[in-house]
């Protein structure tokens, strides 16, 4: 199902360019300030936007806009100047993650259903996870903060959309709360994932919704056990699932446990986080219906002797921000999560959005637009004008000019061959 000739890396640059140049004029249009993006350079480390707006706006007006600016890019950093009688815009490029999701999965071919792939070992093997009765039945993803436990568990969902059709596989995320101080809000990494076409209904972030969701799927287990229903697969991935259990509703914590002793059997299976594994919550019971485990950096050994037992593992060594080691029947490997950036995921909603729809078996869902996100890939310096719209050039020649549409791969941009081969990655 997954493509990997959809998009090439200039072109999902130029796309990128198409979404911040948008993103640049909306924030300028909501203050109320006359102007828009009109040509640039792409750097190894930066872009840089010219902004054809009234000098008169004066910097201290512009650089007021800073927080939305930042905000509305996605980006920690930006600086503006004035330059040739325009403002210059110069955003950092955010690095390439060491194991792209779209990489690691152009890779891969004629991958089974409800299998995810989830990164690569240190001899370049990929780590999959198959769902099924007979294979992973349920996972659990633990380490300290920052450890990338949310990134995993969002790798984790857009893999199974990208590979598995709606009839095969259904999704349903559920947050259940901060479990750390020192463990940021991890929501705006999901928001994106509501645009999922595999999403059964939207993220559910509500203690109360959580509890209604899980005695929903309690339901359905039952029913598909008695009906020997197994398709499609329900993957329901539970991040901070520790203050979920924890949120004095024993109801909650039945309902989870059951699902651990029986959904499998009824094709549902659950990808529960927390950075609170010692928690006496995750009692025998649930650890004995866990058939991988999922650990990132953990500092703690008590939290270690929870997780793997007397399996000689030193996760406190491991750097974080994406190594993990997996423990799934008796063997160990470390691998490096692979991740998605916001620009990667906004491109292939896209795709998935206006391609072809496949017929649904679960219960509708109703389609959004995608957020104006992204991520930018490398590429060598390139000079772009905007003409309306973002549109790359001949320097020789800026004659040519492509009405602009921000439709994702459908977007008509021109490019000299030259600069293609010129290094464009």
């Amino acid at each position: 199902m997954f493509n990997s000739q959809t998009a090439s890396s200039d072109e999902k640059l130029r796309y990128r360019l198409d979404l911040q140049a948008h993103q640049i004029d909306a924030v300028l249009d909501h203050h109320q300030v006359d102007g828009l993006v009109t040509s640039g350079t792409v750097r190894s480390r930066i872009v840089e936007f010219d902004v054809q707006a009234p000098l008169s706006a004066g910097l201290e007006k512009m650089r007021g806009l800073k927080d939305s600016m930042m905000a509305a890019l996605g980006v920690r950093d930006l600086a503006l100047s004035k330059h040739d009688g325009r403002w210059r815009l110069q955003v950092d490029r955010d690095k390439e993650p060491p194991v792209p999701l779209t990489s690691l999965l152009a890779g891969l071919t004629n991958l089974p259903p409800a299998t995810a792939a989830i990164g690569l070992t240190d001899n370049q093997q990929p780590v999959l996870l198959r769902f099924g009765p007979e294979d992973v039945r349920h996972v659990l993803i633990a380490g300290d903060a920052g450890a990338g436990k949310t990134t995993l568990l969002r790798t984790i969902a857009v893999a199974l959309a990208l590979t598995s059709r709606q009839s095969d596989v259904q999704l349903l995320l559920i947050n259940g709360g901060q479990e750390d101080e020192d463990d940021p809000d991890q929501l705006e990494l999901w928001r994106p994932l509501a645009y999922l076409p595999h999403l059964m209904t939207d993220l559910v972030a509500d203690s109360d919704l959580s509890a209604e969701v899980l005695r929903f799927l309690v339901g359905e287990m039952t029913y598909r056990r008695k009906q020997r229903v197994r398709l499609p697969r329900i993957v329901v991935l539970i991040d901070n699932v520790v203050s979920l259990l924890e949120s004095g509703r024993q109801l909650v914590v039945d309902d989870i446990l059951r699902l651990l002793q029986h959904g499998n059997t009824a094709g549902i299976h659950l990808v529960v986080a927390t950075s609170r594994p010692e928690s006496a919550a995750l009692d025998v019971l649930f650890m004995s219906n866990i058939s991988a485990r999922l650990i990132g950096r953990t500092s703690d050994p008590v939290r270690c002797r929870k997780l793997l037992g007397d399996v000689d593992v030193h996760a406190e060594y491991l750097q974080g921000a994406g190594e993990f080691v997996a423990l799934a029947d008796g063997r160990l490997s470390y691998f490096q999560a692979a991740a998605i950036g916001d620009y990667d995921l906004h491109w292939e909603l896209n795709r998935l959005l206006n391609g072809p729809r496949p017929r649904l078996l679960a219960q509708p869902f109703e389609l959004h637009r995608p957020s104006d996100a992204a991520e930018l890939v490398g590429t060598t310096p390139q000079a772009f004008k905007r003409e309306n719209g973002v549109q790359w050039v001949d320097p020789k020649s800026v004659e040519a000019s492509t009405p602009f549409a921000a439709q994702g791969p459908s977007s008509a941009w021109a490019i000299d061959d030259e600069d293609e081969a010129g290094g464009l990655t």
